[in-house]
């Protein structure tokens, strides 16, 4: 996907420059984790993600902090950077090993120059142009059994 353009009729284009993955700072081994009847229900909804937007100067400086953050804030939510995972009675599990690649970081450069930061964050903008801006829309929860229980964009407008 990297290098990938999005364009639809009356869209904003945006072009993913980077993929990467951020782990603990620090080595916590293999963990699993039980889901229980209460957190079934949420692997139908869709895939958490957090979409950032950023204005300034020092892309690279400011991407790479949040990644030594994510890292530092791994080693107590390691669990972000697992998978789910299911055990031989086919009962779902977070499951987090050093060897996974952890949560995916994705920057992108929304490639239309006539829209900012400030379009997107007034009242009325339409739910379409921001779904166009985050990598997996519509993907569900049930997906972290092939991705990261995480992703986090890093848009430049």
């Amino acid at each position: 996907m990297a290098g990938e353009v999005v364009k639809k009729e009356d869209s904003l284009n945006l072009k993913v420059t980077n993929k990467s993955h951020v782990q603990p700072e620090e080595k916590i081994g293999r963990k699993e984790y039980q889901l229980v009847t209460f957190d079934l229900p949420y692997l139908a909804f869709y895939y958490n993600q957090k979409l950032l937007f950023y204005k300034g100067e020092d892309f690279e400086g400011m991407v790479q902090k949040l990644k030594v953050g994510l890292g530092v804030v791994l080693k107590e939510f390691h669990q972000l950077a697992g998978k789910l995972g299911k055990d031989e009675e086919g009962v779902f599990r977070v499951e987090y090993d050093d060897d996974m690649l952890g949560v995916e970081v994705v920057e992108a450069v929304v490639a239309d120059d006539e829209i900012g930061v400030d379009d997107l964050t007034v009242a009325e903008i339409s739910n379409t142009n921001l779904k166009e801006l985050i990598p997996y829309s519509g993907i569900l929860n049930l997906e972290g059994m092939h991705r990261p229980l995480l992703a986090v964009q890093v848009n430049i407008l």
